[in-house]
């Protein structure tokens, strides 16, 4: 995907762990800015992650993203904070998985920690329609609500709702769902056992549908030991055997068939391929679990086969 040359033009400490960056892009703009989408910042040259965009100029060329500092983590949090204003780094996207749908049900925005970006996005957006909504902050404690400030800027008044465990203890989540509106969304980011909680709770929800975004791999989450299976590009008719210790990208890249790739962690899509046969073992955080029963496509970054080869639309 083609990268555009940004300067970090402001660096702003929203919490103990948490910084605003905003880039300006330097000669060229980003199209489709959208609630939802995301940017791919190139930290190095194999060190590339993905960050969900809360607010950008109308012409294109300044964008924000809010980084949570994880020591522990992959190290593109640990390389983001690190970067000092004036920093020159390549910026490519947006893309969107996770878009606002052109409706006028109710819509409740539910968000986890740093998974607040993209639903400050949100909440701007419907609040320039003027639809019915309800924004939920959830985080450990006041202090480290680091996009707070930004929803309140929105003037959302009765329309958002924070709450800090420490003090207003367990989120009552199937209350919620069941105040809802007949018919009404749920969006939802954050971390994984609370991703888990709003669908378990969504038995509440009636009618509507719930969409979320994952910010941590899903390939983090227990699954079956990897085997080892065949790949067959059916232009070609060519197989090639995966590995247990090798990736489908990997094996494609090393036999010189084209795939776009980003994050290689199962997060950004750019990698996903059309599956014309096979069982898919999924691991990715992208496709919907309607997706992900269907078979018909998986990411080769990932995802592996649970059958004994997979035929690719390649």
């Amino acid at each position: 995907m083609d990268t555009q040359v940004a300067r970090l033009v402001r660096k702003t400490r929203l919490s103990p762990d948490t910084s605003d960056f905003c880039f300006e892009i330097e000669n060229d703009r980003f199209t489709s800015l959208q609630p939802g989408a995301h940017v791919d910042i190139h930290l190095a040259d194999d060190l590339v992650r993905q960050y969900s965009l809360w607010s950008w100029s109308q012409d294109g060329r300044v964008i924000n993203v809010a980084v949570k500092r994880e020591d522990e983590g992959r190290g593109g949090s640990v390389a983001m904070h690190a970067l000092q204003e004036g920093a020159m780094v390549e910026i490519g996207g947006p893309r969107n998985h996770f878009k606002l749908e052109n409706h006028d049900r109710h819509v409740t925005l539910i968000a986890g920690g740093i998974g607040a970006t993209p639903l400050v996005a949100m909440a701007r957006e419907l609040m320039n329609r003027g639809q019915d909504f309800q924004v939920y902050y959830l985080v450990r404690s006041k202090e480290f609500a680091a996009m707070d400030a930004q929803f309140r800027a929105l003037g959302l008044d009765e329309w958002y709702h924070l709450h800090c465990d420490d003090t207003d203890g367990r989120f009552d989540l199937a209350s919620v769902m069941q105040s809802m509106p007949v018919g009404a969304d749920v969006y939802t980011c954050g971390p994984e056992p609370m991703l888990n909680a709003v669908l378990e709770a969504g038995a509440s929800l009636r009618g509507g549908a719930i969409h979320f975004e994952r910010f941590a791999p899903a390939s983090d989450i227990d699954h079956d030991p990897n085997a080892e299976f065949q790949i067959e590009i059916q232009s070609t008719g060519a197989v090639y055997p995966v590995g247990k210790e090798e990736t489908i990208l990997e094996v494609l890249q090393s036999n010189g068939v084209h795939v776009d790739f980003g994050c290689s962690e199962g997060l950004c899509g750019s990698c996903i391929v059309d599956v014309v046969s096979g069982q898919v073992d999924h691991r990715d955080g992208i496709l919907t679990p309607q997706e992900q029963e269907s078979h018909e496509f998986l990411c080769t970054c990932v995802s592996r086969a649970k059958s004994d080869k997979l035929v690719l639309k390649l």
